[in-house]
């Protein structure tokens, strides 16, 4: 319930203070200084754009922070309306005072998109002000209407570079608003509402009676529907009526809302403002223009007097505002609601704060109620714990096979406090059903004897299926099954939480939540939690541990530390004030302030840990900022990602900053970043998903990568994002059981108390350096990468002749075992089927005619052969060819020695085929060509298929491209593998189960196994070879797809989960450390194992 309702409060977090910083109050004109009034408004999720009354268009950009102004040009008129379009361009049209409407095309940064800002007038159809603007989704339509009546059609062509306008439609009244979709234009006037067909014009009236009274009653389309004839549209009534209507106007409902209305409404909560914002109420309530927002039953309505969200289906006030009059627009994304009122005010409301940082501690705060009201459960359940009772429970080691994509909430564990220990915690039940899918863990209990820190030595613990638990020390000899899968040594963190993490050539350090400061050498046999300062909001340490910052809590000031040591006195010297964030290089620093301002220190060195402060220019307030050598780079408050030009020995402050592209392109929006030894850089996303680029250098600060690049950090790294507030957890239940109040309560107030310390209070949970990678995950844990990394992206493909938004159903690639390249095949639907070569440059698509009238259910290559399975069960067969690749004709395979078996998979090898019919029988095949009828037919061989519980049966069988390997999927997605196949026994000799995951699909190549999981996860199985079929361990890679498959030298191409083709490209990274130990060889990029450590 408490997650529930915080999910769901939609109030104003914080004034917009950047916005009415970057429009001006007052212009000069010669000698006259006029006013700037703001007359209209629109926002999407990308942009905020803002009518002034001088004819500015003011247009926010809110992925970069950047405002940009657009002039109408001419003489100075209102700008009375605004629509905001993104498709393949983004589009913004304006209405002015009168009559004039204008549309800009704005600049894109991504490739093949608009590089240039062009702008369309539509002129003289329009003679009166302009109220109503409405695009098309493909940005080919614009319709506007003014207060006279008319309704103007323009047709635009941005690649002709052309706007074409005409009158479509006059009525007698002024329009309130419009709406288009499925080529039906909504139109509200002061009199009526209809519905217009733009393809046919033709008109529709909403309703047979007329209004009892003009106004400005608006209309909106019911959204979430597809095909035009299932469209529904409300529209508004005088009374408080609401009106549910289909397409061809017939009013299938009225909600009599005045009754609602009569009772005590919801208002919004706002954030407190200088003058009156609501609490007005006016003479008579009435509904206005329409929006649908944020579910499919929920309808924003707004007048010039109020505001008020309906949940139409279950005749509820969501929530409301009462103005005085004062309301100009309104306008609503997907969960925001904007709202301009008087001169200049804009309001935000929503169920989350504003930007990147906010939406994470939202989340955050959304998890740690639930797991609060499961901890107040429990302690309901088991009763109190015994006085004198400390133990402590940690997960220590985890397999690769674990697999549940819940998995960042650990295995259900909930952390309780009493009053005086916060170190006991619990996990919940697991049954044998969830024991039979994943390794558990088994929780080691440690009594603390004395107060003294001993380093603790790291201990792996598996947990097999069978129930059998394997404990050993580190210095323990593994057996040569463990030693292919990934071990983990756990040692407790320091503190309670780890809030920020920087490693050095020799130290690590740790701030919690608490504010203390923690130090260790790096570990060898242990490590030794050293407590260093209280009271400390930040650290900053340079590469060499020469330098070391801190910023005070409460004071938010910087103290440098004169010559850094471990051990005796230590000397602070104040630095700089009002200080949000640090970041040191070896002899600079570069600050943050707590108002957005960037300072810069020059010359520092251990005898010289401060100096003066010169300011530095910035695009934005910085979050974050990180310096390595003569390379800088930062992060804004929205997440966007910067690097400075320019630096070098000799100009320490470097040029000018360049916002980065690649992650623009990407979308990637990263919580912390760090520089890395070997000219990287590292991020980390508010997912958990850990990326980096390389070539970063002084020269080139931006790098030399095209992609972002996703490293696996499989299920044991989890950047569980609720131990960034397990402190709030804890205070919460212990201030809930101290004052008897419900648990939600107490939790709203302090997530209340707790967000306006956000700008000051940056959580860096990675950091490099020449040992490894350093991540900060949950439970207080650390964790390093000291080994080869490979670095994961997953691009879009466009095959030529195609566009970039066809939605492909599948992809599947031909058995064929050649270093030339392999043929994909891939298709729209069942009925069709394309066929082109991956070393293809130009990815040029040949067309492959199915049989007529035909429903394909199944396809599979091989060298020379093309299958596939029908609706029927009806297997056809292409003969393919290498002066041919994609076949010439359709031949019915004969299938009368199977009798009445009624195939529903198949799989294409080199030489053989295999199949799996209905009931979950195998078939073993010789040979992939349809013989002539004067030949003996190749004999199908029945195989045993696994024993198996009643109800379970195989579904799917899957072969590799030299057949030595078979595996197949059963009916509740386990997965099974043929043992015993070889040259002299091709059909193999037993079957064996395969735990750890559950498959929705399999990819074979010539040397393993890849699998889709159920919820689009993808993993390999390592450890595979002819004396071991079965493999040993599985581990994912990063990403999710709808599709997938692999080439026989193991390259993955998918269907994405938005129906685009996409390819895995790759790139290694091996540590310095690694270097010395082992060179690359003749190995893949998968060879190059992941080493990790839990620390």
């Amino acid at each position: 319930m408490a997650a529930h309702h915080a999910q769901m409060t939609l109030k104003e977090f914080c004034p917009l203070y950047y916005l009415y910083s970057s429009i001006p109050g007052k212009i000069q004109k010669g000698f006259r200084s006029i006013v700037v009034y703001l007359t209209a408004l629109d926002v999407s999720s990308d942009y905020i754009a803002v009518g002034s009354s001088i004819g500015m268009l003011y247009l926010y950009c809110r992925q970069i922070g950047q405002m940009n102004k657009y002039s109408l040009e001419g003489k100075m008129e209102t700008i009375t309306t605004v629509r905001l379009l993104s498709c393949f361009d983004d589009l913004v049209a304006v209405g002015t005072a009168s009559g004039r409407v204008a549309i800009f095309q704005l600049v894109s940064p991504l490739p093949g998109r608009n590089k240039q800002l062009r702008r369309f007038d539509v002129v003289g159809l329009h003679k009166s002000t302009v109220t109503a603007l409405a695009w098309s989704a493909n940005g080919m339509k614009l319709f506007s209407g003014d207060d006279k009546g008319k309704i103007v059609y323009s047709a635009v062509d941005l690649d002709q570079g052309t706007c074409v306008p005409r009158l479509l439609l006059e009525e007698t009244s002024a329009i309130v608003q419009l709406e288009y979709s499925q080529k039906m234009l909504l139109v509200s006037s002061n009199q009526r509402s209809l519905l217009f067909y733009t393809q046919d014009e033709t008109l529709h009236l909403i309703g047979t009676k007329p209004r009892k009274s003009n106004g400005k009653f608006g209309a909106c389309f019911h959204p979430a529907l597809c095909k035009q004839s299932d469209m529904l549209v409300y529209a508004a009534r005088p009374g408080l009526r609401l009106w549910r209507a289909d397409i061809e106007g017939v009013v299938q409902d009225t909600h009599l809302l005045k009754e609602l209305f009569g009772q005590e409404i919801p208002y919004f909560e706002l954030f407190p403002h200088s003058g009156p914002i609501g609490g007005y109420r006016p003479p008579e309530r009435q509904l206005g223009i329409l929006r649908s927002f944020m579910k499919e039953d929920w309808v924003l309505s707004w007048n010039e007097y109020s505001i008020y969200l309906l949940d139409c289906l279950s005749q509820v006030i969501i929530g409301g505002l009462d103005s005085c009059g004062d309301i100009v627009s309104v306008s609503c994304t997907e969960n925001e609601i904007f709202i301009l009122k008087g001169d200049r005010d804009i309001i935000r409301i929503s169920n989350q704060p504003e930007g990147l940082h906010s939406h994470c501690k939202t989340l955050l705060m959304c998890h740690c109620t639930v797991l609060v009201i499961v901890l107040e459960k429990l302690v309901v359940s088991e009763g109190p714990e015994p006085t004198g009772s400390t133990c402590t429970t940690e997960p220590c080691s985890r397999s690769s096979s674990i697999t549940s994509c819940d998995s960042a909430l650990g295995l259900a564990a909930v952390s309780e406090q009493s009053t005086s220990d916060l170190s006991s915690s619990r996990y919940t039940t697991i049954t044998q059903e969830d024991l039979q899918q994943e390794l558990v863990i088994k929780a080691i209990k440690v009594k603390r004897k004395t107060k003294r820190r001993r380093p603790a030595p790291a201990k792996c613990c598996f947990s097999s299926t069978l129930g059998q638990s394997f404990c050993f020390s580190c210095g323990t000899v593994l057996s040569s099954s463990l030693q292919l899968a990934e071990s983990w040594m756990g040692y407790s963190g320091p503190g309670c939480g780890i809030l920020s993490l920087v490693v050095t050539d020799r130290y690590i350090w740790c701030l919690d939540f608490k504010g203390g400061l923690y130090c260790s050498a790096l570990p060898n046999d242990g490590i030794r939690w050293q407590k260093f300062e209280d009271n400390v909001q930040q650290v900053a340490v340079s590469q060499s541990g020469s330098l070391l910052w801190k910023v005070e809590q409460k004071t938010n000031k910087a103290f440098a530390c004169g010559k850094v040591s471990i051990k005796g006195k230590r000397h602070w010297y104040e630095a700089h004030t009002q200080t949000a964030f640090v970041a040191l290089s070896d002899d600079s620093a570069w600050i943050i302030c707590t108002n957005g301002d960037l300072y810069l220190q020059t010359g520092l060195s251990g005898d010289r840990p401060c100096a003066r402060a010169v300011k530095v220019d910035c695009p934005c307030p910085f979050a974050q900022i990180t310096a390595r050598g003569s390379v800088v780079w930062a992060l804004s408050e929205q997440g966007t990602v910067f690097y400075r030009e320019g630096l070098s020995s000799f100009c320490a402050e470097g040029e000018q900053w360049k916002y980065d592209t690649v992650s623009e392109r990407q979308g990637l929006k990263p919580v912390c970043i760090s520089l890395g030894c070997q000219h990287t850089v590292w991020a980390l996303d508010n997912n958990g998903n850990l990326w980096f680029r390389s070539g970063i250098t002084a020269k080139k600060p931006q790098g030399e990568d095209k992609y972002w690049w996703q490293v696996s950090i499989t299920d044991y790294v989890v950047f569980d994002q609720c131990s960034i507030f397990q402190t709030l957890i804890q205070a919460t239940q212990s201030v809930a059981t101290a004052t008897k109040a419900p648990v939600e309560r107490v939790a709203d107030r302090l997530r209340v108390a707790f967000w306006p310390q956000q700008p000051h209070c940056q959580f860096n949970l990675v950091s490099a350096n020449n040992n490894g990678i350093w991540i900060a995950s949950s439970r207080n844990d650390i964790h390093v990468a000291k080994g080869n990394l490979i670095g994961t992206y997953w691009k879009n493909v466009v095959p030529r002749g195609t566009a970039s938004t066809t939605k492909w159903a599948f992809v599947f690639s031909s058995a064929a075992s050649t270093k030339e390249g392999s043929f994909l095949w891939l298709g729209q639907n069942k009925k069709d089927l394309l066929c082109l070569w991956d070393q293809d440059a130009q990815l040029h698509p040949s067309t492959v005619q199915l049989p007529a009238e035909i429903e394909m259910v199944q396809l599979s290559a091989c060298r020379d052969a093309l299958w596939g399975i029908d609706s029927q069960g009806r297997i056809h067969i292409r003969t393919l060819s290498p002066s041919c690749p994609t076949g010439i004709h359709w031949t019915l395979l004969d299938l009368s020695q199977l009798g009445n078996v009624r195939l529903v998979s198949f799989s294409c090898g080199n030489q053989n085929v295999w199949a799996c019919d209905e009931n979950g029988i195998i078939y073993f095949r010789v040979g992939t060509q349809p013989l002539n009828s004067s030949m003996m037919l190749p004999a199908w061989i029945c195989i045993e298929p696994p024993e198996q519980p009643v109800g379970m049966h195989l579904i799917s069988v899957h072969t590799s491209p030299n057949d030595r390997m078979l595996w197949a999927i059963d009916s509740r997605g386990n997965i099974h593998v043929r043992t015993g196949i070889s040259e002299e026994m091709p059909v193999g000799t037993d079957w064996e189960h395969i735990p750890g995951l559950q498959a929705s699909h399999l990819a074979l190549s010539v040397r393993t196994v890849w699998v889709q999981c159920p919820n689009g996860e993808v993993a390999r199985r390592y450890g595979i070879t002819d004396k071991n079929p079965a493999g040993d361990y599985w581990k994912k890679i990063p990403g999710l797809i709808s599709k997938l498959t692999v080439t026989p030298e193991d390259e993955l191409w998918a269907i994405s989960v938005t129906s685009s083709l996409i390819r895995r490209l790759t790139k290694p990274f091996q540590n310095n450390i690694s270097k010395s130990k082992t060179s690359l060889g003749s190995m893949g990029c998968e060879d190059l194992e992941d080493e990790w450590e839990v620390i």
